[in-house]
């Protein structure tokens, strides 16, 4: 059985692009033991957000752009870091393929390609590599970690991908 009804289904591929990409795809808790500082960071595909929780509020940059988080952070959150950006450009596929799909819904659905179950691969993708990073983080014990979009996007991916568009 479908979650997705066929005559929504391309409404609702764009939607699940936008959420994904508005979605955190992590958020950490981070206190170290040898510090006496509480930090949170919510991490979004194309930037981080870190919140001193403990201590003076402006020792901490705040907006971390994704392009500066891999020098900015400890070096064995780097490789989540890394995996994190190859979803963000898929993540920027979807996106691009929403915008074209909402503004030109005939052309795309007249394309050999079913762009419904082509949004569905796309956010699997991103969803397994945004829960990849989430899985560095874990292994590198990066603070209480729990992921977010990864979950949804994996939810929105197999959404699609069932969706009868017969």
């Amino acid at each position: 059985m479908a979650l997705v009804r066929s005559e929504y289904a391309g409404e609702f591929a764009v939607v699940a692009a936008w959420i994904s990409a508005l979605m955190p795809w992590s958020i950490t808790y981070f206190r170290p033991a040898e510090l006496s500082l509480e930090l949170l960071v919510v991490r979004y595909g194309y930037f981080h957000l870190q919140f001193l929780l403990s201590g003076p509020l402006f020792d901490t940059r705040t907006f971390l752009p994704l392009h500066e988080a891999h020098g900015y952070v400890a070096s064995n959150v780097r490789p989540a870091i890394a995996v994190a950006a190859v979803g963000a450009v898929a993540l920027t596929l979807a996106l691009v393929l929403s915008v074209v799909y909402y503004r030109a819904e005939a052309r795309v659905e007249s394309l050999p390609v079913d762009p419904v179950r082509l949004m569905g691969a796309i956010l699997g993708v991103c969803g397994l590599l945004f829960l990849g990073a989430t899985a560095l983080l874990w292994e590198n014990k990066a603070g209480t970690t729990v992921p977010l979009a990864p979950l949804f996007m994996i939810v929105f991916a197999v959404s699609l991908l069932r969706v009868d568009r017969g």
